[in-house]
């Protein structure tokens, strides 16, 4: 098996998170609950507080003195659900809602809807136990153990520090009390919130390590992946050879067309048309060695006549291409081929020059 050594492609980290791989810290969850819950107390939670401190002094303080009755139960089930329930479910909302929103920042509001549906696996027992026993499961203890020794020693600093206000509430009333153990929950939420932070930042880089580690590729990997994304590099070729073949067989329909073909003798050959009222000759088609081999035997087939004119078809087959008309410095040397092809045809006079070093019939 080859090594993965690589870092994972973009593609690689694409496909990933199709399949609901990202990188996701629990720790940053609890830790942003934890400040959000210590923001909501100080408004919901204080109208929760207000709320069963009211209940309390009602409920003790108003019992009916001929005896409860359903009607007075009822009533005080209203009363109290009254007096509870909107602040409980401003606190609740708030929390779920900021639960969800730090879920959904983290995931890049990812829908992984391969991860919905059941999966015997998250609840056999085997393999269950084979987790908890794993190395895995072993590392995964320590850091709970971690977490909750850091967090008890910064609950038990907080507690120690403000032991005389916990003392004072012996001498308080309710009402007074209140407030002040509101604020103290604010306080332990906020500074075990804090505490989290830090371990959410820890465990965010160690959970984003291990994803990229999974995610390693081998060299055959990413080789493989370039292939699927640029195409096999084999059936390119073949692609594109089939499209020289096309072209060429297009091009050697145009063969008979020709007035004439140049030769190299034998390494390359042109063929060109030129009939009256076009302004210059125009390359119909044109190749080296076997293409040469097909367009001089077209040529010879449909009567054409075969000039070897070795300066003049270099200078063509380099540098015009198919369908172009030949360029005025090589005018004149044309011009001397086609007299002497006329010549050879009887169609211009017989003191026509005769510039072509050979000619083939």
């Amino acid at each position: 098996m080859a090594d993965k050594t690589e870092a994972p492609t973009t593609h690689r980290l694409e496909e990933a998170r199709k399949d609901g791989q990202v990188v996701r810290s629990q720790e940053v969850n609890t830790a942003l609950l934890l400040l959000a819950a210590a923001v909501l107390l100080q408004n919901p939670g204080a109208q929760l507080v207000g709320a069963l401190g009211r209940v309390l002094s009602s409920s003790l303080g108003g019992l009916p003195r001929a005896g409860l009755t359903v009607e007075w139960l009822r009533g005080q089930a209203f009363w109290v659900a009254g007096q509870i329930l909107p602040p409980l479910g401003l606190l609740l909302g708030g929390i779920l809602l900021a639960g969800a929103f730090v879920t959904l920042v983290q995931t890049r509001f990812l829908w992984a809807g391969k991860k919905i549906g059941f999966d015997f696996e998250r609840v056999n027992p085997i393999a269950g136990f084979r987790r908890i026993f794993s190395s895995q499961g072993l590392w995964e203890f320590l850091r709970a153990l971690l977490k909750l020794a850091w967090v008890s020693w910064g609950a038990y600093g907080f507690i120690s520090a403000n032991a005389h206000r916990l003392m004072e509430f012996s001498q308080m009333g309710l009402a007074a009390s209140v407030p002040l153990f509101v604020r103290l929950c604010i306080d332990l939420t906020l500074r075990i919130g804090g505490m989290y932070l830090a371990l959410a930042a820890a465990d965010y880089a160690y959970q984003r390590w291990q994803l990229y580690k999974s995610l390693r590729m081998s060299k055959e990997d990413i080789k493989e992946e370039v292939k699927r994304a640029e195409g096999d590099p084999l059936l390119k070729s073949r692609v594109r050879g089939m499209q020289r073949q096309l072209a060429r067989g297009r091009m050697m329909t145009n063969v008979p067309k020709a007035a004439v073909v140049l030769t190299n003798p034998t390494h390359l050959a042109v063929a060109l048309e030129y009939r009256e009222g076009m302004h210059a000759p125009k390359v119909l088609a044109k190749g080296p060695y076997k293409v040469a081999e097909r367009i001089v035997q077209l040529a010879r087939q449909n009567g054409i006549p075969v000039v070897q004119n070795i300066p003049l078809a270099r200078a063509i087959y380099k540098n015009i291409e198919i369908g172009q008309e030949i360029s005025p410095d090589l005018y004149l040397a044309m011009a001397e081929v086609l007299a002497y092809v006329y010549r050879l045809q009887g169609k211009t006079p017989a003191r026509a020059s005769h510039p072509a070093s050979g000619v083939s019939q």
